[in-house]
């Protein structure tokens, strides 16, 4: 499976490799964009290490985390650096990562993990370090960099090319100690890590090889991260949904009436009486057990399949005979048909004149409430770590919200998702003489929609830099979401141009739903759509530009699906409910009071569990 996945990633690599060589302009918002996501990899494991350790105390997960935060640290110097001129100072910062991560991931590949002693300030004391050694390399690159041999001379390749080498070589070792980990049968998620390395390793040495290769490069380093989200994933959220659902189907075999059972048995170790619940609980009725010994029908579930003899019922009669109850919170207990059961029990003497004249058995299944702490430790895990998701991604969208607007506009925009995770997403920037909005709505819902939304997003606000024209931004956007997503994945998108000087609003659609123009001279709302179709499902299509101008108070309302979904198959078209919402609000207002009123109409128009994300977002000329 791995291979064939493997294969395949290659396949879509060259593919890619080949078509970006023709298309030199895409080179810089490319490079941008790996680096940005191999930022975004960086910090999410760490962030993943800092937030695991306490409930595993996995010294490998602590030191990952930690390894992952400089990296992350590192490539965030280098892509921040990418957008001035100093090509040396950025190209040292990547190196530097890169070479934190290889070095770092051979230590960590080359030895066994361990479970800590937990104890305070273990985390601080590993990100304390990981930071330390970030500023420390950080102040060696400055204070080194007017050294180094400027980019383009004949000095630059050869130490470029030497550290590059040097790292894949780091990389390629690291490959073999995870790999022999898999074989060991230590650890599933090294597969995926020893692919990670090997395609680290392969985009070190293509750097190496310098001019025409860089991107290749890149492309396989991100292909590398690619692998290392799978692993992430692996040891984070599927290994524990697998272990889950493996309990669960034991639950199912072992689960039954709930109750305590009690149980009689003679001085011999012989069944005397027991209730239903005992019956249940050792797999045999009254007459079938009765006169027999306990030993007959239970048995310790583990895994020599030890069964009680002679010589444990003496040492257990021993103990009785001095009148003490023994209890035991909890035992594996396997019943002869093979079901097994976790059962803790309590075992009481009865005493005549002073002699054991048997003893009384008091069995509790203890699967129910075992079950349910399990569980309930997992989930809060599992919403834990989404939670951390659903802020990270807010943040990301707030960063648009943060804005400073220009005084010929006003701009409202409300986005309230369906799940923890949302597959929309809005956008607006200013410019010189110009604000650009857009808003988008990615296919499916949960974690690979939220995945793409954020990479959407991001590549959104690079590309509105590159021109005024709408239909260029959804060109771009489409040929990266057919190179880089899944083929049942697609994004509806609508973007827009407000020019200050002409007043001109300049919009392009890709396959979303129209904008609403309302016109404040006539209380009009006229819709705004254009030919498109959505991003991602052909690799070229042509999208159009059109304009309208607005006039004092004119607005443009950007929506998504979620919010005119129908109630009914009688229910209005989209657009005219959404117009009729509008008639409703109080206009004179600034433009977040009236998106926050007109979503307060759109609830109590539905009056129905919202099921898919909803987004506003109000552009009006002042």
């Amino acid at each position: 499976m791995a291979a064939t996945l493997a294969a395949g990633l290659f396949g879509v690599l060259l593919f890619a490799g080949g078509q970006l060589l023709l298309l030199p302009e895409f080179y810089h918002p490319i490079h941008l964009s790996l680096g940005f996501a191999a930022v975004v990899v960086c910090w999410l494991v760490a962030l993943q290490g800092w937030a695991v350790f306490p409930h595993t105390l996995s010294t490998e997960r602590l030191m990952m985390g930690a390894l992952f935060f400089s990296a992350g640290a590192l490539f965030s110097v280098h892509f921040v650096l990418s957008f001035t001129e100093d090509d040396v100072l950025a190209a040292l910062f990547s190196l530097a990562a890169r070479f934190t991560l290889a070095w770092g991931l051979l230590f960590l590949f080359s030895r066994p993990d361990e479970v800590m002693e937990r104890q305070s300030g273990q985390r601080w004391q590993a990100f304390l370090a990981a930071f330390l050694y970030t500023a420390a390399v950080s102040l060696f690159i400055h204070i080194t960099s007017p050294f180094w041999p400027a980019h383009g001379t004949s000095r630059w390749p050869f130490w470029w090319r030497a550290g590059e080498g040097a790292v894949g070589l780091l990389d390629a070792a690291a490959a073999v100690f995870a790999w022999r980990r898999f074989r060991q049968g230590r650890a599933p998620a090294s597969l995926y890590w020893s692919m990670a390395l090997l395609l680290f390793a392969l985009g070190q040495w293509l750097l190496m090889l310098g001019s025409g290769y860089g991107l290749w490069g890149q492309l396989y380093e991100m292909a590398g991260f690619l692998y290392v989200v799978r692993a992430m994933y692996m040891e984070t959220v599927e290994k524990p949904y697998v272990e889950l659902k493996h309990r669960e189907q034991q639950l199912e075999m072992m689960a039954n009436a709930l109750g305590e059972g009690l149980l009689m048995v003679n001085r011999d170790g012989q069944i005397v009486w027991m209730n239903p619940e005992a019956s249940r609980l050792i797999g045999a009725t009254l007459e079938e057990a009765k006169g027999k010994p306990l030993f007959s029908f239970v048995s310790l579930a583990g895994p020599d399949g030890d069964k009680w003899d002679w010589k444990q019922l003496r040492r257990v009669v021993k103990r009785l005979k001095s009148g003490e109850v023994i209890r035991v919170e909890e035992e594996p207990f396997r019943r002869r048909d093979g079901v097994c059961l976790p059962v803790g029990y309590t075992l009481a003497p009865v005493l005549e004149n002073g002699a054991l004249a048997g003893l009384v058995a008091v069995l509790r299944d203890m699967t129910e409430k075992k079950e349910k702490e399990r569980l309930e430790r997992e989930r809060e895990q599992l919403d834990f770590e989404l939670s951390l998701a659903a802020n990270m991604q807010r943040s990301l969208l707030q960063t648009s919200s943060k804005v400073n607007l220009p005084s010929y506009i006003d701009i409202g925009v409300l986005s309230v998702p369906a799940r923890v995770l949302s597959g929309d997403f809005y956008h607006f920037a200013v410019h010189q003489t110009s604000v650009s909005v857009g808003i988008a709505d990615v296919s499916g819902k949960g974690i690979p929609a939220a995945m793409l939304m954020t990479l959407m997003k991001f590549i959104l606000d690079r590309t509105v830099h590159y021109g005024t024209q709408p239909h260029v931004y959804l060109d771009l956007l489409n040929r990266f979401a057919y190179d880089y997503t899944e083929p049942s994945m697609f994004v509806t998108m609508f973007v827009g141009n407000y020019n200050e000087k002409t007043h001109t609003f300049s919009y392009a659609c890709a396959g979303h739903e129209p904008a609403l123009w309302y016109r404040a001279k006539t209380k009009q709302c006229v819709p705004l759509g254009a030919k498109g179709c959505a991003l991602g499902l052909f690799p070229q299509f042509s999208f159009e530009t059109k304009s309208v101008v607005l006039e004092p108070g004119d607005f443009v309302l950007l929506y998504t699906d979620g919010v005119t979904e129908k109630r009914t198959e009688e229910a209005d078209d989209d657009f005219s409910v959404l117009a009729a919402m509008v008639a409703r609000v109080n206009l004179d207002q600034p433009a977040p009071e009236i998106v926050r009123e007109l979503y307060e109409h759109i609830q109590a128009y539905h009056q129905y569990e919202q099921k898919d994300d909803q987004t506003l977002l109000l552009l009006r000329r002042r």
